[in-house]
Order: structure tokens, then sequence, then C-alpha cells
């Protein structure tokens, strides 16, 4: 598996596993294996640790959040054109950590029985 976070012309961050679309030599695009939006949010405001004279010291949490990249379709493994993304990067472990988890979630989800 190749997880990566990819950043899109659209400003979406995408946390997937990634793998090139080829022509001869050629990168023409991208297949995104279970992609899911990655979004940051503060789930607290920014807490004073120290307060001097004029100069104040804060600390800040940030957490992460994933949505599925177009939920409505029911490919797991989706093309992307390579002129729409800006950059590929190695996202940090707690990230990549934190993709599994979920996708190892979201497989235990699926195999349970539909009750209608």
């Amino acid at each position: 598996m190749t997880v990566k976070l990819v950043m899109l012309k659209s400003g979406e961050d995408i946390i997937a596993d990634v793998e090139d679309i080829k022509s001869g030599s050629e990168v023409i695009g991208y297949y995104f294996d279970n992609p899911l939006i990655v979004k940051l949010y503060h789930p607290e405001e920014p807490t004073v640790l120290n307060e001097e004279d004029s100069f104040k010291t804060y600390s800040s949490q940030v957490n992460v959040t994933f949505y599925p990249w177009i939920p409505l379709s029911s490919q797991t493994k989706v093309p992307c054109s390579a002129d729409w993304v800006v950059t590929i990067v190695e996202p940090i472990e707690k990230l990549k950590t934190q993709y599994q988890e979920q996708l190892n979630g979201r497989r235990e989800s699926d195999q349970s029985p539909v009750v209608s």
C-alpha cells in the first residue's frame, strides 16, 4: 500500500492509496484507492499558557476528521487526471495510522448484516 496525501486544484486534501496511470512513460493520471478527504479542525479555543508583560504563549490542539471523497460512488478505486493534482506528499505517520484505522472501521461496518 502506497498511502499518500494529495492536494487537488479544488483545494481538497485527499489521503489514499495512490497508483500512477501511465501512457507509455508519461503519467497522465492517478488511481486513488479508498480516497478520503482530510479536514483539520480545532476542538477548542487556544488556551493561554503564559502571560508576561506583553507576551502571551498559546497552546492549541488540531484534530483530523475524514470524509468520503465522491461519497455516492460505488467504486473504491477512483481515477483522477494528473492536471488536477497540485502535489503528492508522504503523510506524517500518525495521519497514515488514523487513515488505516478509518478504513478498517469502514470494512468492518460493511461486513455487518443489513437489516431492512
